[in-house]
């Protein structure tokens, strides 16, 4: 799957989804879901970008196992930074907000290979 491809079509469904939670956050009257939904989206975005590096290590062979093993780490501590930016600074930033925004890249990556398949079949 082209990466560049999931990052243009994440920008869609990141404005959808921000545009969600500014309804929702009008509702509430709080600027902290639509905050938190951006800072889960870049977060986001980085951790994609480490998956992508990751990745080409692991396929090209040139790379030792704990260097891998160290960008998994650097995953997990970006996704840990996100929540608990969130969780101290629950004014600015919503958690479920941050939890929805990470979830952009997924659900992205579903879209797309679900319209790959179709043009196959």
């Amino acid at each position: 799957m082209n990466e560049k491809l999931v990052f243009k079509k994440s920008f869609f469904i990141f404005l959808i989804g921000f545009i969600v939670f500014s309804i929702i956050g009008l509702t509430m009257k709080s600027i902290s879901y639509p905050l938190g939904f951006l800072l889960g989206y870049l977060f986001n975005l980085a951790i994609f970008y480490v998956i992508i590096i990751t990745s080409d290590m692991i396929l090209n062979l040139k790379r030792s196992t704990s260097l891998i093993i160290l960008l998994n780490i650097v995953k997990l501590a970006i996704y840990a930074i996100g929540f608990l930016i969130a969780i101290f600074i629950p004014k600015w930033f919503n958690l479920m907000g941050v939890l929805f925004g990470y979830m952009v890249i997924k659900i992205t990556i579903y879209i797309v290979s679900y319209q790959m398949k179709g043009v196959k079949g």
